[in-house]
């Protein structure tokens, strides 16, 4: 037997109340996901996106952005000496790679520690409506851990305070040497 599309409509509609009291239900009782399972729907349960400090292993990567007086290879030797492998360091440095970077890629990644900030543009691609890219960064969820690397008052990238910080994320667990 054939149906009209009335028919089908007044179907549709009974069988979209009936859904929606079950969803209701199973969802008060806590039984959401399962009743979407059952239904063959699960795709529509939300997943959780989990920040990237939550997501990511204390012996993950520490990216560091700004303009740096301190050479590369010190840099390297100084986050060597408190137990940070060279392996474990991605180094973005000066103004003009921090005016293009996509910082929006290190948004829900799980293979960054910490973000390491000295003195940058204020303006670059990924900033949006925020005021500089490092208050996106610590205003936006998914980012991990940034820090701004200060002496003196100012945005500097030094010897001292890389060793210092990172030495103190080290002491608290955050991060593992």
């Amino acid at each position: 037997m054939k149906i009209s599309a009335d028919d089908l409509l007044d179907i549709m509609a009974i069988a979209s109340n009936r859904i929606h009291r079950a969803l209701k239900n199973a969802y008060s009782t806590g039984h959401l996901k399962e009743y979407l399972e059952k239904i063959d729907m699960i795709d529509l349960y939300p997943s959780e996106k989990s920040t990237s400090w939550d997501d990511s292993l204390p012996d993950g990567k520490i990216i560091i952005f700004g303009e740096s007086a301190v050479k590369e290879r010190e840099i390297y030797a100084s986050l060597q000496s408190v137990g940070i492998s060279k392996e474990r360091i991605e180094l973005h440095l000066g103004y003009e790679e921090a005016k293009t970077y996509q910082f929006t890629k290190l948004q829900y990644n799980a293979s960054y520690r910490i973000i390491l900030v000295g003195p940058m543009p204020h303006s670059t691609t990924d900033k949006g409506e925020f005021s500089s890219t490092i208050s996106m960064m610590e205003q936006t969820d998914g980012f991990t851990k940034v820090i701004r690397m200060n002496s003196n008052g100012e945005l500097k990238i030094t010897k001292s305070n890389l060793k210092i910080v990172v030495q103190q994320e080290i002491d608290n667990g955050y991060l593992t040497a």
